[in-house]
């Protein structure tokens, strides 16, 4: 038997442009329904489909007929949204798969689906993050010298003001000339509820098993006196091992001894 050698990364898509399968069908695939196969990655796949069901479709006509416009429904992990998408932009991206007509009552799972609702669909993220430690004590100092008196929010980052809308779908793509594009499906806005307040601390992450030991006293743990003198741009933390130039050292004073935090 021959042996196959297969050279650089797997595969990302496993499919074709949405237009090659469309410019083979009745009024380019009207009412027909495709998938994508990054889709069934998706351990719910099965249960919770996600598909697109075609509404409307136009080939640009190019020479390689991957470009045009094309008005879908979508649906994601059994989610049907109301507001149609324009998949233009993602058309060209060779990862779709069409469903055959025999199989679409089994694949879509019509009964199962439920229309997309704010009240349901929403993604809950604090509505304040705490400033680093550091920043607020300059913080403090600054509205110190400004004589200025500290509000509820003044020591906050307004989280809910710079939060990003979870309306598109990035999607990268090799191109001819060995870079990437990108392709960008925008879709019904997932809402976004702010609530609460957290920190950029993420100490909770960490595996229990290398987590501190709250019995222990870490302060105790740290030298009396930090290193000296203090890294700079271009210092060296080691004496100069050659001697034959001369090399000055900087003296050690009692200017150094001194830590003023």
């Amino acid at each position: 038997m021959p042996v196959y050698k297969y050279f650089g990364h797997p595969a990302k898509y496993h499919g074709k442009p949405l237009f090659h399968i469309l410019c083979n069908l009745k009024d380019f695939g009207k009412g027909r329904v495709v998938t994508r196969s990054v889709f069934e990655k998706d351990p719910s796949q099965s249960e919770l489909p996600s598909f697109y069901r075609i509404l409307w479709a136009q080939p640009l006509m190019d020479s390689d007929t991957v470009e045009g416009r094309v008005v879908a429904e979508k649906v994601k992990s059994g989610v049907r949204y109301t507001e149609p998408v324009d998949l233009a932009s993602l058309a060209p991206v060779p990862d779709f798969k069409l469903i055959s007509r025999q199989d679409e009552a089994g694949f879509c799972k019509w009964e199962k689906l439920r229309d997309f609702s704010p009240d349901v669909d929403f993604v809950t993220e604090p509505k304040y993050f705490t400033v680093p430690p550091l920043l607020k004590l300059l913080m403090e100092r600054n509205m110190a010298e400004r004589k200025e008196t500290p509000g509820e929010e003044s020591f906050l980052l307004p989280h809910y003001k710079t939060f990003t809308p979870k309306n598109k779908e990035v999607v990268t793509m090799p191109d001819e000339r060995y870079s990437t594009t990108t392709r960008i499906e925008f879709h019904q806005e997932t809402v976004t509820r702010c609530e609460g307040t957290d920190s950029y601390q993420y100490g909770d992450t960490v595996a229990t098993q290398h987590r501190l030991d709250p019995a222990w006293d870490l302060l105790s743990l740290l030298p009396e006196e930090p290193p000296m003198p203090s890294p700079a741009v271009g210092m060296r933390l080691y004496r100069w091992p050659d001697d034959s130039r001369k090399h000055k050292e900087e003296v050690r004073t009692e200017e150094h001894s001194n830590y003023c935090p």
